[in-house]
Formats: C-alpha cells, structure tokens, sequence
C-alpha cells in the first residue's frame, strides 16, 4: 500500500469517501445488462465526485478494472462513452501526478478502445488522450509502445479521425523523440500482425524519397535487430498491402548496393542479415501478385520504383539492360542464391510434416524466378542441385524413411507409396512444374555433369569445363547417384520422347565412360553406387518410335549432317567411332547388347535369380513400361526410319539423333563399357594370379587407360589383342586333356574342397585346373566388392536388352560373321568371358559364384534364342524372290555370345560339367542358406546344357552310388532339389521344359527298396510331395511314357470297317517295312542311358513336340495304311446297348402283369439252368442246344424229300456256326489294336513307376491327391504336351490319325485319377493286329503290359474302396479326396466293369481254346468266306497255350474282388434303381411292394441279359454269374481254380440276390472235381476219365484241400448265421441261398463219403506192414497223401452242420446210400440186405462225427422215417425213408452191445413209431431185421417196462410183417381156407444195382 494511502486511512472523512465508492462498485456486480452498467457508471460518478478534496482514489485498481470492462467491445457506444465521462472525472480528480503513476491501471481499458470503437467514441477518446495522456510528455515512455499501438487503428484511410490520429502521432513522436518513436512503432509492427499496415503506411508516406536514407536514419529507430525482425515478418505478412509498403522501404533503406556498406548502408547490416532478408523478401513472389513482383524485382535489379538507375556509375553511360544485368551478377546474385538455399534447406523453419506449404514454397519460389529471364536463367543452374537434395529429404522426411534408394522399394513401389501420400504427391506435381520450366533435357544433362565432375574430383584430374557453378558444396559419388536414382523414379519421362530415346543413352555412355576411365580411384562402394545409377539410367531408355519407314538413302542424308555432332568434353570420339567400326564384324561378340524381337520359345522376360542370403535382388528385370522396348508378334520384320528433326547442342551433350541407335553409337558402346568394367572387377577384386610355367608375371586386372574408348581395343578378339598371357591362362582352365599339358615341374593348384570332382588330368599328371589363376578366399572378399559385381552383372545382362538398327549391307555382314565363323579354340573367347567362366567354376564365396553362374546362363539362354531368331529371319529373307525390308533399316538384336563361341564352350571346354558338379555339392546340410539359389541354377543350368544327361547324371549316379551314406545324402538333396524346383517347373515354359525325369525314376524306384533306410527316405518324400500337391509333377514323366506315340492304337471296329481283301493281299508285306521305319524314327524322342541305368526309359520333350508337328511319311502309322476313317471309339461297342436296354424295357413290359416270386426265381440254380438250357447269351456264348430232327413218320424215301431235308439241316448248322461266330465275336470289340510294333517297354516301365508309387506306404496320399486334383493346362504350361497327347491318342482311336494338326481339341479328363483308370483300361483292351509280323517278345510285352496295368488298377479300385468306406480307418474320414458319387460317376465313365469283365470272358475264351487239339492261336485266317471279317481274326492272339492267360485272368479276379467290395460301399441304394431315372418326377412314388417287383425284374434280366447292364452291379450281371459258373470246369485251367475259389468266397458278403445262383452250381462243379479225383485214385489213372487224361495241366498237390476248404466257406456262409460278418445281407437273399445249398447237400456229402473213404483206406495202409498190400497205392497221385488234413477238412466241414441242419444231412445220408449199390448181383435175393463196403463208409463217417451221439442219429433217422424229404432224380422225386432204415439196420449192426444197451429207449421209439407209417414192404422187414439184431445181441432186459414195450413193438412188427407176406397169397377155392402164393412177377431189387459208384444222374447232374 502507497505510503500516502496509508497515511489516509486514518482520516475517518477518506475512510467515508471510500465506503461509498466502495457501495457504488458493488452496483455493479449486480447489474446485467447494460442498462445497468449506466447507471452503476452514474453513481460511480456522483461517488467519485462527493469528495474532490482527495486526488488518491480509494480501490482505484476495482476502479479500472470495472471501467475496462465497461469498455468491452461488445457493449454499445452508450455504455463506452458513459465510461470515457467516468475517466475523464477520474483524471480531473487525480492529476497528472497519480495519472503518470497509475498510467497502467486506466491505459489497459483505453488503448485497445479505438480499433473497434464506434465513430461516435473515436472523437471522445482521443480528446482524452489529447487532454491527459500527451502533457504526460516523457512519461509515457514505458507505455509507449502500447500507447502507439492503440492509436495506430485509427489510421485508417477514408476514417474521419484520420487526420486527427496522424497529427496525434506526429505530436508524440516530437513530445518523446523520433527515434524513440520510431523503435516503438517497429516493436509494435514486429508483435502486433493488426497493426503493421498503418504502421507501414504511416514510415512510408512520412519519409522523403528524396532525402538520402541516411539522413532519415531515425526512421529505422534505435534497435536495428528489432527492425530486421520486424521487416521480415512484415514481408511475410498475409496482407498484401503489407508486404508492398515493405518492399518500398527496402527500396529505400536497404538498396543491396549499399547495404552491407557500413558508411552507406541505413542501418549496418551482416551478410546473413542480408540474405535473410532476401529469403524473406523472395517469398513474396509466392503472392504471385505483379505490384509485388515489380518492387522486388527493382530492388534486385538495382532499379528504383519509377524504373530509375539505382547506384549506377556517373561516369559510364549504359542501357538499362547492362545495368540490371552488371547490378544483379554484382550485388545480388549471390545473396538471392544463397538465399533460395536457405530456403530449400528450411532454415530457421520449423518442419512439420503435416503442412505441406512450407516444403512447397522454395520450388514455386524458383518456378517464379524463372518468369524473370534476367534473374531465373542465371540463378537456377547455382541453386538446381541444392534444389534435387531438399526435393529428395523433403520426400524421405514425408514418407518416414531414412533412406529412400536404399530400402529396396523398386520404382513402381515408390510410385506406389507416394500417391498414397498427398503431401509427398503435392511436392513431386510443384519439382515436375518446375522441371517442365526448364529445357527437357536441362535436368539430365545438370546431372550427368555432376557425376562425371564428382568422379573426376575422385580421380585429381583437371574438372572438366562446366557451366554449372554451383553455390552448393560438391556431392559425393554415393549422394549423387542416389539422387539421380531418385530422380529417375519420381520425375516421369513421358512427357518428351526424345529424353528417353535420344538423351538418357548418351547419358549412360557418359556415365559408363566416366566410370571406366577412373576405375583405379573408385572404391567399391562408390562404384557400386555408380553401377546402380547407371542401371537406373538404363531401365528408363527406350527405342526411338520415329523411325518408320525411312530408307537408307535418307539415313545417309541424315547421318552426314551428324558429322560435325558429338561430345563436346571428348576430344576422341572420331577415334572411338574408328574402333568400333573395325571391330564390327568380329566374330567374338563379346561387344553386342541384344534383346530378343521375337522369341516363340523364350519367356519374355528374363529371370534373374537373387544371390544367397538376401531377401530379394536388388535389380529387377527390365519390363516394357521400363524399357520402353515394344515387343510386337514380330518385331524382327520392323522397318524403321531415323527421324530428321535433330535439335541444337544443348546442355554439354550433342544429340546424335539416329547414331545412337546405329552401328558404332552409344548404345553399342555401353556394352562395351560394361564388359570392360566386369573384366576389371573379376581379374581385380574376385581372382588372384599365380605364376605360370614360363614365369610369366604380368599384372592380372588390365590397365585403366586401355578400357577407356581409346584403346579398348586390347580386350578385343584380333590382331589388337595385346593381353595374349592373361589369355593362355585362362584358355588353361577350359582345355580338355587333348590340349597342352602342364610340365611337371610346375607345382599343381590343389581343387577347393566345393570342386572336387572328376578333373580333368593331362599326361604330367598335373591337374590342368585353374592354371594361371586362383579364387579369393571369402575373407578377402568384401561385401562390397561382391554388391559391385553384382551392380555390374545384372548391368551387363539388361544391356544386352536393347536392339540396333542396321542397313541391309550391315545385316548380311552380321550374319556372315556370327555363322560362318565357328571356332573352336578356346583362345577365341574374349576376356570377360573366360574371366565370368573361370569365376563360375572357382570362386570360394557362394554369393558371387552364384552371381556369375546366373548371369552367364542368362546370356547364353539370350544369346541362343536371338541367334536363332537371327538365323530364320535371314533365312526366310534369302529365300524369299522379294524381301520386304530391302532398302530399309531392320532393327536387329544381337547375341552378347555368338554361336561360334557357344559352341567353344560345349566342345572344348567341360564348363557344364563342373558347374553342374559345384552345384550338386553345395547342396549338403551345411549350406542350407544357399539352397535356393543353387537349386534355381542348377535348374536353370539343366535346361542350357547341350544335354539333359549332365545334370541326370551326377544325380543318378549319387542315387545309385554302392555306399549307402552316398544314396542317403543324395536323396535328401534330391528332395531339396525337387521343393525348391516346384515353383519354377509348373511355370515352366518351352523354353525351360526339361525335368529330372530320370532322377525322379531312380526315387521312385527307391521307394520299394530293400533296404529299410533307403525306402523311408524316399516315402517321406513322396509324403511330403503329395501334400504339397505335387502328384502332377511326379506322374507327368510317367503320362508322357504311357502316352507316347508308339502306343498309339484305334478301335477294332474302325479296322474291320476299312480292311476289305484287296488291302490284305499286301498288307503284311507294307507294315513289315513300315513298322521298322517308324521303330527306327521313334527312337528320336526317346532318351535310354546306357550302362548302370540302361533300364531306364525316357522321353525327350523337345524331340517328341517336333515330332507330334511333323508328320513324315516314312513314319505313318500302319492306322493310315488302312484307310481307318473317322468313327466313334466306342460306337460298335455301344451300338448294341440301346437295342439291349429296348428289348429289356419290353421284357419289363410284358412281364409287368406277370406274377414273380422272387424267392422261388432266385432258389437254387433253375433260373441259370433254365436260361442255359434256353440257349441265351451269356457271356458272350451261346448255348447251343442238341439237334435232334424230328423225322415225320410219314417221311418219303424219295431223294427230293431227302435233299430238302438235308438242305434244311445245312442251314440250320450254317445259322448255328453263325451265331456262334457272333458270339465269339462280340467278347473282341471292345479290343484296342496298337498301329506300331515297340511301344510295349515304355509302357511296361511307365506302368511299373505307377505300381511302385501305388505299392509305397503312401498309396492313400496318392489316391486321395488323384482323386483331388485335375490336369489343368491353363495354370501349367508343361502340361500341354501331355494335353497334347490326349487328344492325339484319343483322335487316333477315333481313327483319325495321330499326327499333323489337332482336328477337334477337346479338353483332357478332369481328374487324374479318371486318367489313370482309362490309361490301364486302354491298356487292358489293346493287342497287336494279326496283320503285323511281330516278334514273340511283342505279344509277350503286351501281356505284362495287360497284366501290369490290372495291377496298378487293382490298386487304385481297392485304395478307392478304403477311401470309401471310411469308417474302418479314422484317417480316411478327414479326408476330402472321394465321395460315393464321384466314385460311382468314374466307374461309369471308364466303364471299368464292364472292360473287366469283357477281358475275363476273351482270356478264359482263349484259354479255353488253347486246350482244344489242333487249334492254333493266331493261325485264324483273316478273311472267313463264309463269315467273313471277324474280329477274333483281327486279333493277334499269339501261338501258345491257353496258360499264358493264367497271369492276366489272376488279376482280372483281383480286379473283380476289389471292384465288387467298392461297388458295395458306392453303389446308390438297391440296384438297378439308376435304370428309370428319367421318369418324370412329378408322378407318384411307387409303393414298397411295387419297388420290390420292379428290382426283382431287373434282377432277372441282368442275369439272363448277354451283355453288360449299366445300371446293376458285377454280382448281378450274367457275364460274371456265366463264367463263375463256367469257371471251375476242367477245360479252363485247374490251375485258375483256387483263384476263382479265392475270389467267390471273399466275395460271398456281396453277392447280394446272385448268392444263390453262383453259389449252387459252383458247388455241383466243386463235388464233380472232387469225384473225378476221387475216381482217379480208385482206378490208378486206369479208367480215369477224359477230362482228367486230356488235361496236359499239372494238378496241384492241394487242390483238394483248396476245393474243401472252398466248399465249406460257401456252405456255411449261406447255411450258418455269419454274426460276425461286416456286411449286412438281405435275410430273403439268405434264405435263397440256403435252399439253394440244402438242396445241394447230398452231392456234397456223397462226396465228403467219397473222401472219406480214401482217407481210411490211406490210414489202413499207413497201418499195415505188408508192403504188397500197399503197392497198389504207393503209385496214386499225391493229393490224398495228407490223410490227416483231409480227415480235418471234412470233420470241419460236416460238424458245424450237425446242429442246425442235422435232419438235412441225415436225409442226404439216405439219399446218398441209396445211391451206392451192391458190386455182384446175387443169385438168391435177400430180404435183409448186406451192406457193401462204399456204404460202410458212409456208416463211418457219420459215426465220427463228434457231435452226433447213437441218441441223436437215432431222433434224426426217426424224423427222416416219419417224413422223409424227397431227393429229385432228374425230373422225378425219390423217397428215402427205406435207405434211412437199411442205414440205421447197418449203423445199429456197427455199434457194440454196450451202446446199443444204452441207447434202448430211442431205438425203442424209432421201431415203435416207424412200423406205424406207412412204409413199403420192404420197410417193415428192415424193422424186423433191427429187431431181430437187438433181441439177440442183448442180454435178458431186467427193466419191465422196456420188456413190455418189446413186447408190444414185436407183436406190431409181426403183424406188418404178415401183412406183407398175407398180400401175395390167396385163396385156393372159394369154400376152401388153403393159401397159396399168387401168379404173379418176381422183382428182385438188387437187379437195377449194377455198381456201388455215386450215381450222378441221381443229381440231374449229367
């Protein structure tokens, strides 16, 4: 508190005083609107003045603070004028002292009042200020700033206080001191932005302009920083009219010319203050506004605003023009640039990314220089550099990288990401506009001019004259090839075609010149650098588009006005150009940079691969949109025309228009640097020299100087060649051992450890490897040496890229020099060649190796294709009467590597072989980061060499090495070579269409090894290949093996259609020559090694794609002899099934109202006998029925009635023999006929790589990727040839002939698994023609062949089986491979039942045939008279037995189980039930019963039918069901025999209705083939019967266990339940069956008795010691000498039936004993008769069977007795209850007294219950006889009731008894009782009983 306040405090009027200004403030709390604030200002008034005794007012800081508030501007004028009273009272009371000292207390209301107060107020406040603020004079100073800032608003031009305010300012600033003033005036313009437009206006309208600046110094105050600050910020300022009253005073303060003069200048000034305040004041041309331009112009210029000379010399009289020009170059140039610099380098600016303004300024800031020739042209080339740096951070700062070039984004990724940035695209639109200011090619050549300056500083040479002086520290070779990088990717080049066609390839041989000439002062780093902006420069080039249509003539006119045009900082170009036209024509070609025009077998765009360890290469193949290059269909046969328009010399370099492009011109001669450099490098950097024989000790890498232009000559092939040494040495290293060899005194270079391999030795012994030079260790080997080689490699291939343009004179020469010169020497390959393959072959670090490898392989795949290319063209020209191009330039590409040196390097050198070798050894575990590159080398080096066994061989050869750590470790490569290949072999092109084919056969095989370790290193890869969805690559060697022209075959339909009896004469004769020949010409395609893997079978891509497009006539295919015309290859066969599904659907019809039982038509065999006896088609034969004419009894004997009756028995026979041929015929037209002879071992070895596959424990994987996968040629071009030869196979077939052009293409089958079924179907049905002389190995190949390919499809149908039951293995169930529909369409499309079965019928037909005496296989005649063609005859069945049918019919029955078992499981619900699909589907559903009707009646007709049914499974069609049964017949092989066992009884879960049908007469054939044997150990081979002795078959020793063993699985399938079978049965089915086999019973059991007694007899003289009992018997044959196994066999086959089927089998007892009679008649008939020996037997056998207790014999012979079961005798049915009782008389004889004792009550029963039925006489006297045998063999019965019941049986017996005999007596006379025996026929029934053999017509059997 003031101490004067203090003081009044204590004055109790001052304390009063003060309470009441204290009442009237608190009004104004309480006051809201404005209103209020007026009157709370009047009482504040009338507080204030109620005491003006005292001038210190109390609370005067409230005071103030509530009169600034009452002056906020947005209260009206009222309230601010009522205010301004307040003050005005205030400063009356206080004075001038306490106002001076409380100034700050009222100023902070009052000052900022006149700015925005109304017009009404302006008035009264500045009366204010008049009246109490300036008699305050100097104590206004510390507020004198403020105070002047709040009067500078009312300087507002037009404003009525205008001129009040301007004298109010002029007043102060004399009251305080202008210079005083003025320093505050500045303070305010620099702090406050809203007053510097008074404040400027008020300096410049009050200064005199003609008044020298410094006498008006005061103007500038008193703080020159503030001002320089101040002017800055003014000039900055967003108002126009601020920055033009600046740019006045500059004119007039600060005139350049004297400004940093300190005796001149107004103010003094620093240098940096001046060139800040040119930076500030440049950036008022961002304005864009003329009256700024015009100022700032003027005071850079040294003219004043009227236009007037500024500080121009007196004494001189000049133009204007001179003046600006003298005055600008004098005093501004260098403080603009400088300037412009700081700008660029956003100095004392702070960055922000997200404001793009500032980074946009200093690039618009020039555009506008350039508006102003005088200061733009002079100013940019000094600031253009500065200008691409802060253009380049500018860019990395937006894009947050710190390093754009160096982070790998290719040109097109930076693009890319900087249009997503807007900030980043917003900068590169402003540097493209200003680069469009300039000339096009200003930027380019600025460039090119600072590289070569940057180089030659490097180098202490004198710099070069340039014209760019540059205000910018000089670049370094790293930043400025990183910023034409940059450059060349963001600036586009589109814009000006001459830039990229004309300009950028003189830049680059510029740049390369440059390069070249200071190799020696480069580091690698910054020749890497160089190298990579030089690839920039290059992949930005691109042809001239002008040249079309221009002729030489003009080209002439053109190029002698280019004479005078060239370089103009070279002093010996005319001396280059007289090089290269010397070296033109040479042969070498080390010099010519080609690209390919036209390459029909290339890629287009070349691969690179990327050097191990890195992510990615940091070059990237030149595209088109890169290049430029345009590659048409065919450009080769462009004319093109240099244009005429050439422009001036501009920038340092001289277009030479067309002789860029021409011989001898820059594009030509960049080659030429770049092999220089890559020579340099490689002798330098990579490789070391060692002394030599002769000593010789000349330096390795090659002068500097001679790489220049000048004299490159030296590295040239020719005369010029100086550098012979270096040569020689490297010619060492490439000679085979035919060449000079080494003297022994020179020490040998020991191989690296990667090298070692075969070497190559001469006679000394020395290795003749690596003389002359040895690799670099990898330590010696920087990184940086090995990025500029690469740099330089990937350089030199893209080079090669670019085409010249050549007379006519000029093209014939180059042709003339690239083919009529081939050398062999290996002297003739030029330097950098030799260097690149010496390095290729001995470079220890993997990087650089595999660089050199890639590059080489690329330049000779290039050089290759473009020779060619060249080769045909000129060719075609030759030949052609007009060449179209004559007169005219022809663009031309040219091999780096002509083919003369190409074929140096194949024959003369072993360069492949070692690499190939290098590359295999790096492919161990311990370089797994080098896999990839290697892999893609190797590959690539596969497919270059001269031929596809190099590489095949060293793996091959590894594969099957004898150590087995050798085979391990080549395996596990091989599956590194065959992952890392997988990419590049599906994209692979014609150009890369070579495999490991052989490689891949030698894995394959592996798979199956015997040894263990071997075969699980190639399952995991196999594994591992088919999840990674290789399975094409695997199976496509084995495609192009199957589907190889020499297996091509056509239908034999179309055959038989075309061959008529004038082709037969000669055919024989034609195709005997033809065959050879095409045998001859098909070895072509096809590659067989020799020696370990001579097994080998190969097919050559190349060789079989130029033999599908040709079609040479001495290699026609017999097919086209013939005349085979165009028919479906399966309409013949499928021509009757239309016809068959008619004649089924009218069976069907004329049935419907016919009642059929199912169980009664599918019981026992009836429907087969009954369709057999009806002569139907079954299989393919008919049975024919015996004719028996029926003679009329009224015949005549007449000889006309006997002729005619003959003539009818002919025809009969005629139709018969007819329809036997068509029978035979139709089991052949399914068959295939091969055209040529010799396909059979491709087929046979595709076939075995399949079944090794399929055979591996990966079979399912490989079903399941079969099954998945399709042959899709559109994203695998390798697969067009196996496409290819689809079609051509199928067109073949089709009868079309195989080759020439493709007639109809269709598209291949959709899935591989689909392909492989139809292949080994084709294979199944195909045979060689009868017209063919073949060798015996063809028809024996052909059957492995048949045989092999039913294997491979046994297993692929029994995978698919697996596969589709999926629930047995859980591992199938996840799998997506196969569903039961898919499964169920393939077997429709192959129709593989069918074939199967259509194949079984014509081998067992054949077979059979084979047994037939004189029949001759083969020897059928082609042309029947009488019958004519047949197919049988068109058929080269061969001249053996039929037991070479046995191997493919043992498969067939595999084929058959698998495909019933898989049928089972996807077969769609009841069969046949896909026959009426067609039906309209709205029609009602067929009831339950209906449904049952219509499947039994296709049952039927699928049994009855002769061909295949589509729509029923294998066990229901009539073709399996016919040779089932027809199968175990002797005529068809006993040694087929356990086969079929083995196939029906596996099968018998599935036979489903057909059970019973196959079931019973395989068992009638099974017992018939049992007796015959039986029989023939009976007889001793004396009386065996004709089947057996014309059988030259040898019987297995286990054919009858096989037959037992058979017997008893089918009788107890069908009689037994199978609770533990898998699959569900039809219990109808089963019911079937089992009547089927019941009915069967006693066949089977007459036969077990047979058995039976062969088995004890066997034991009886196993027993006996008498050998003469025995001989009889030692001489039989061995099949029953296992009497033990026999006896087991029957026991297991009977037992099992005793408990359910026990009566059955006692009433087949019956049965068979009545079957077995007596030997002798007996003269004397007994009533009881005595069993014979074979009946005994019977006896026997049953009483071994264990099961069966006397108790149980005795029940069941009961229940036979009371209902005996009728036995059919042909058509006839036998009771056997009397049998039954001679058996049970015979039994109870057999058994002893003990037993019989024990077993009364039963035998008891059966006499008491048997005499009661109604038996024939002789019954009841057997029931005597087994009573008369019981009572005497038994002692006296102690138990009463069994002796009553005796007693009562006997009384009935007796009664019978006489009964019987009462019945033959009668009466002598009517009243008489006397008997006597009846007049009537004696039967004795022992009388019909020739023989006790097994009556076979017992069975109707026979």
């Amino acid at each position: 508190m003031d101490p004067e306040e203090q003081e009044l405090q204590n004055d109790y009027r001052y304390r009063s005083y003060a309470a009441v200004i204290e009442k009237a403030l608190r009004n104004f709390e309480s006051s809201s609107e404005w209103a209020d604030l007026i009157s709370s200002l009047g009482k504040l008034n009338k507080a204030l003045q109620s005491n003006l005794r005292y001038s210190l007012l109390p609370q005067r800081l409230i005071i103030g603070k509530r009169l600034a508030q009452c002056l906020h501007p947005a209260l009206p004028s009222g309230v601010h004028l009522k205010a301004l009273e307040t003050y005005e009272i205030i400063f009356k009371i206080i004075g001038t002292k306490w106002l001076a000292k409380d100034l700050f207390i009222y100023s902070s209301g009052l000052f900022p009042l006149l700015g925005h107060a109304a017009m009404a107020v302006k008035p009264a406040l500045l009366t204010l200020y008049e009246r109490y603020y300036l008699p305050l004079q100097r104590a206004l100073l510390p507020s004198l700033q403020a105070f002047i800032t709040g009067l500078l608003p009312g300087l507002e031009e037009g404003a009525d206080v205008y001129d009040r305010t301007d004298a109010l300012l002029l007043r102060l600033s004399l009251l305080v001191g202008q210079q005083v003033f003025y320093g505050a005036l500045w303070g305010s313009v620099l702090v406050s932005p809203l007053v510097r437009l008074p404040a400027s206006l008020f300096i410049v309208t009050h200064f005199d302009r003609f008044t020298p600046p410094r006498q008006q110094r005061c103007m500038l105050g008193y703080n020159n920083r503030l001002v320089m600050k101040a002017l800055c910020l003014s000039l900055q300022d967003s108002n126009v009219l601020v920055q033009r009253n600046m740019l006045e005073i500059l004119l007039y303060f600060f005139s350049l010319a004297t400004c940093l003069d300190p005796t001149e200048g107004s103010i003094p000034m620093t240098r940096e203050d001046t060139i800040t305040v040119v930076s500030a004041a440049s950036l008022t041309l961002l304005r864009r506004d003329m009256s700024l331009n015009r100022r700032l112009y003027a005071w850079l210029l040294g003219t004043d605003i009227k236009g007037g000379m500024i500080a121009a010399d007196p004494d001189l009289s000049i133009s204007m023009e001179e003046h600006t020009a003298f005055y600008f170059n004098t005093h501004s140039r260098e403080l603009l640039v400088q300037a412009l610099i700081n700008i660029l380098n956003q100095k004392d600016v702070e960055a922000d990314p997200e404001s793009v303004i500032g980074y946009l300024r200093p690039f618009r800031i020039i555009i506008s220089l350039m508006d102003k020739p005088e200061i733009g042209l002079l100013v940019v080339d000094s600031v253009l550099l500065e200008a691409v740096r802060a253009f380049y951070s500018y860019c990395r700062e937006m894009l947050g990288e710190e390093s754009i070039t160096s982070t790998g984004l290719t040109g097109k990724q930076l693009t890319s990401k900087i249009k997503e940035n807007k900030n980043a695209s917003e900068i590169i639109k402003t540097v493209n506009m200003l680069v469009s200011s300039m000339n096009s090619d200003f930027l380019w050549d600025y460039m090119t001019c600072h590289f070569c300056t940057c180089l030659s500083d490097l180098a202490d040479l004198p710099l070069p004259t340039l014209q760019y002086q540059s205000a910018s520290p000089a670049p370094s070779v790293t930043e400025i090839s990183t910023l034409i990088i940059f450059l060349m990717d963001v600036i586009p080049l589109e814009l000006h075609a001459d830039i990229q066609s004309q300009f950028l390839p003189q830049m680059l041989c510029r740049m390369l010149h440059t390069l070249c000439t200071h190799m020696n002062t480069l580091d690698l780093l910054e020749l890497t650098q160089g190298l990579d902006a030089c690839f920039k420069v290059l992949s930005k080039i691109q042809m001239p588009v002008a040249y079309m249509d221009m002729e030489e003539s003009q080209t002439q006119e053109v190029e002698a006005q280019e004479e005078s045009f060239e370089y103009v900082q070279y002093n010996d170009k005319e001396s280059d150009e007289e090089d290269n036209d010397e070296d033109a024509g040479k042969v070498n070609g080390n010099h010519d940079n080609t690209e390919p025009e036209e390459e029909p077998k290339l890629n287009g765009v070349m691969e690179h691969e990327i050097g191990p360890g890195e992510g990615e290469s940091p070059f990237l193949p030149l595209r088109s949109e890169d290049s430029g290059l345009g590659i048409s269909a065919s450009p080769s046969e462009l004319h093109l025309l240099p244009g005429a328009g050439l422009g001036p010399e501009e920038a340092g370099i001289v277009k030479e228009g067309e002789g860029v492009w021409r011989k001898g011109g820059s594009v030509e001669t960049i080659t030429q640097y770049l092999q220089d450099i890559l020579a340099f490098i490689i002798s330098r950097y990579l490789l070391v020299q060692v002394e030599d024989v002769r000593g010789q000790e000349e330096a390795v890498q090659p002068d500097p100087a001679a790489l220049s232009p000048g004299r490159k000559s030296s590295f040239r092939e020719g005369p010029q060649i100086t550098t012979t040494q270096i040569k020689d040495k490297l010619a060492e290293l490439f000679t085979p051992n035919k060449h000079k060899p080494r003297a022994t005194s020179d020490p040998p270079v020991p191989d690296p450890p990667t090298e070692r391999k075969k070497g190559r030795r001469c006679a000394g012994g020395g290795v003749d490897w690596g003389a002359g030079y040895m690799p670099r260790s990898r330590a010696e080997i920087s990184e940086e040496c090995r990025q500029a080689f690469t740099a330089a490699c990937h350089l030199l291939l893209e080079s090669t890229t670019f085409p010249l343009y050549l007379s006519e004179g000029e093209s014939h020469g180059l042709y003339n020099d690239m083919f009529n010169h081939t050398g062999s020497d290996v002297d003739s390959l030029p330097v950098w060649l030799r260097s690149l393959m010496t390095l290729c072959c001995l470079s220890r670090d993997y990087h650089v190796q595999h660089t050199a490898m890639s590059s080489l392989l690329e330049l000779i795949n290039h050089s290759r294709s473009l020779a060619l290319v060249i080769q045909d063209k000129t060719r075609r020209y030759l030949a052609s009467d007009a060449n179209p191009l004559s007169g005219r330039l022809q663009m031309v590409t040219m091999p780096p590597i002509y083919p003369g040196l190409l074929s140096t390097i194949e024959q003369g050198t072993d360069f492949y072989q070692r690499v190939a070798q290098v590359l295999w050894g790096q492919l161990d575990v311990e370089r797994r980061e080098q896999h990839t590159s290697c892999v893609e080398l190797f590959y690539r080096l596969h497919c270059l060499a001269p031929s596809a066994s190099i590489c095949e061989d060293i793996i091959c050869q590894a594969l099957l090495h004898r150590d087995k750590a050798v085979r391990l470790e080549a395996l596990h490569r091989f599956s590194v070579l065959w992952h890392l290949t997988r990419d590049i072999q599906s994209n692979r092109t014609m150009s890369l269409n070579r495999s490991f084919d052989r490689s891949l056969c030698v894995v394959v095989d592996c798979l199956n090894s015997p040894d263990g370790s071997v075969s699980a290193a190639a399952q995991c890869w196999l594994v591992r290949a088919l999840s990674l969805q290789d399975v094409v690559r695997i199976l496509e060697p084995v495609l192009l093996l199957l589907l190889h022209p020499s297996t091509q075959r056509c239908t034999i339909q179309s055959v038989k259609q075309n061959l008529t009896a004038g082709i037969l004469k000669d055919l024989k004769s034609r195709i005997r020559s033809t065959t050879n020949g095409y045998t001859n010409a098909i070895t072509t395609s096809t590659q067989t090694d020799e020696g370990t893997l001579g097994h080998m079978i190969l097919v050559d891509r190349e060789a079989l794609w130029g033999e599908l497009e040709h079609d040479p006539e001495t290699t026609k295919p017999p097919a086209d002899s013939t005349g085979v015309s165009c028919s479906d290859s399966e309409a013949t066969e499928e021509e009757d099934e239309p016809e068959e599904v008619e004649e089924e659907e009218s069976v069907h019809t004329e049935s419907s109202c016919v009642q059929v039982s199912t169980e009664n038509s599918s019981s026992g065999s009836a429907p087969y006998g009954s369709s057999v006896e009806e002569g139907s088609m079954v299989n393919g034969l008919r049975r024919m029925e015996s004719e028996h004419t029926q003679a009329s009894d009224s015949l005549s004997s007449e000889e006309e009635e006997d002729l005619e009756l003959e003539a009818m028995a002919r025809s009969r026979l005629l139709k018969q023999e007819r329809e036997k041929r068509e029978a035979i015929d139709s089991m052949f037209r399914h068959v295939l006929l091969y055209s040529v002879a010799g396909g059979w071992p491709r087929l046979l070895h595709g076939l075995a790589l399949l079944d090794s596959l399929l055979r591996s424990s990966a079979q399912q994987p490989l079903v399941n990727a079969l099954s998945s996968t399709s042959l899709d040629t559109s994203s695998a071009a390798h697969l067009n040839l196996v496409s290819n030869l689809l079609q051509r196979h199928q067109q073949a077939q089709d009868g079309r002939g195989f080759y020439g052009r493709l007639l109809s293409p269709s598209s291949p089958l959709s899935l591989l698994i689909e392909l492989m079924v139809s292949l080994c179907l084709k294979f199944l049905r195909s045979h060689y023609p009868s017209y063919l002389t073949l060798d015996p190995r063809e028809l024996q190949g052909n059957r492995e062949v048949q045989v092999k390919s039913v294997g491979v499809l046994t297993r692929l149908v029994t995978q698919l089986g697996i596969v589709a039951r999926g629930q047995g293995d859980t591992s199938t169930q996840g799998e997506a491979g196969v569903s039961p529909e898919p499964i169920c369409k393939l077997l429709a499309r192959c129709k593989v039942q069918q074939y199967a079965l259509l194949t079984l019928s014509a081998s067992m037909y054949i077979s059979q045939r084979g047994t037939e005496k004189g029949s001759a296989m083969g020897g059928v005649d082609l042309l029947d008279e009488q019958v004519g063609l047949s197919e049988e005859s068109l058929v080269n069945l061969g001249g053996a037995g039929g037991q070479e049918q046995y191997p493919l019919q043992m498969e067939l029955l595999k084929l058959l189980q698998a495909l019933i078992v898989l049928e089972y499981h996807v077969w769609p619900g009841e069969s046949g039930s896909t026959l009426h699909s067609d039906e309209p589907r709205d029609s009602p559903a067929p009831s339950a019963l209906a449904r049952e009707w219509q499947t039994a009646v296709l049952f039927q007709q699928s049994i009855k039918a002769a061909q295949y049914v589509q729509t029923q499974p294998i066990t229901a069609q009539g073709m399996f069901v016919s040779a089932a049964a027809r199968a175990l017949q002797p005529q068809y092989g006993y040694a087929m025999h356990p086969h079929w066992v083995a196939l029906l009884c596996s099968s018998l879960p599935y036979l489903g209705r057909s059970l019973g049908i196959i079931v019973a007469p395989l068992i009638t054939q099974m017992c018939r083939n049992l007796d015959e044997l039986v029989k023939q150990y009976d007889h001793d081979g004396g009386k065996a019967t004709q089947s057996l002795i014309g059988r030259k078959e040898n019987i297995a020793p286990d054919y009858p266990l096989t037959l037992l063993e058979g017997l008893t699985t089918l009788t107890h399938h069908c009689l037994l339940d199978n609770k533990k079978s898998l699959v569900a049965c039809d219990p109808a089915d089963v019911r079937n069956a089992r009547n089927a086999v019941i009915e069967e019973l006693p066949h089977m059991l007459s036969s077990m008795a047979l058995l039976w007694g062969v088995v004890k007899r066997e034991e009886s003289q196993s027993r006996g010691s008498d050998y003469s009992q025995t001989a009889r018997h030692t001489s039989t044959s061995v099949y029953f000498r296992s009497s033990k196994t026999l006896r087991q066999r029957v026991m297991e086959f009977l037992t099992p039936l005793t408990g359910q089927y026990g009566v059955q089998l006692m009433a087949s007892v019956g049965a068979v004993w009545s079957s077995r009679r007596n030997r002798r008649r007996h003269t004397k008939n007994k009533i009881l008769p005595v069993a014979s020996e074979s009946r005994l037997t019977i006896v026997d056998l049953v009483k071994s069977l264990g099961t069966l207790s006397t108790e149980h014999i005795l029940q069941m012979v009961k229940e036979v007795v009371k209902k005996p079961h009728q036995i059919k005798r042909d058509q006839k049915s036998t009771l056997v209850d009397i049998p039954m009782l001679q058996f049970s008389y015979a039994y109870i004889q057999s058994i002893p007294a003990q037993a019989l004792q024990e077993n009364m009550a039963p035998l008891l029963t059966l006499l008491r219950e048997s005499v009661q039925l109604n038996l024939a006489p002789p019954g009841h006297f057997l029931l005597l006889g087994i009573l008369n045998d019981f009572v005497n063999r038994l002692p006296n019965l102690d138990n009463k009731k069994y002796t009553r019941d005796m007693q009562e049986v006997t009384q009935k017996i007796l009664e019978a008894v006489g009964g019987v005999a009462g019945s033959s007596l009668e009466q002598t006379s009517w009243l008489s009782r006397n008997l006597e025996v009846k007049n009537q026929p004696q039967v004795c029934p022992e009388t019909e009983e020739p023989s006790d053999e097994l009556d076979l017509d017992l069975y109707g059997l026979h």
